[in-house]
């Protein structure tokens, strides 16, 4: 059997990330927010007061470009840093009311290209594919 990118696993788990990603940013557009931002929010939403150390590993972003994202946020006025305790160089990041008034929002927005995405799939079919790519996660994890 030869192998052919098009058809192989990797090649097709990503290729459906990135339209994943790219249909929900759509759906964000109007809002003002991008799909790295809605991440942020809803971690937060979910976990509030992590430290952008915290926050980066959480989200599998680059602490690097978490510093950026976070002022962009901050400045929409949907999250605030404050100065950790017993460390001046690290912020704990929390959600303003002004942001938690998103979390519904933006769930639903997720749900709603899942929604498109799986059209045609069976609750069964999604369970065994949560399942597997579950397992693939934790095969590499460990490994």
């Amino acid at each position: 059997m030869s192998f052919e990118s098009d058809t192989s696993i990797a090649f097709l788990i990503a290729k459906t990330r990135n339209i994943l990603k790219n249909e929900l940013e759509k759906e964000l557009k109007p809002h003002g927010l991008t799909y790295a931002q809605r991440v942020i929010l809803i971690r937060l939403c979910e976990k509030d007061g992590l430290t952008q150390k915290e926050l980066a590993q959480d989200t599998y972003f680059e602490q690097s470009n978490m510093t950026l994202m976070l002022d962009k946020l901050e400045l929409k006025g949907l999250i605030k840093r404050i100065p950790k305790e017993n460390d001046r160089r690290a912020y704990r990041v929390k959600i303003t009311p002004k942001g938690r008034e998103l979390y519904a929002l933006l769930v639903d927005m997720g749900e709603h290209v899942i929604e498109r995405a799986f059209r045609g799939v069976s609750e069964q079919q999604k369970e065994e594919l949560s399942h597997l790519l579950k397992t693939l996660y934790e095969n590499l994890q460990n490994s």
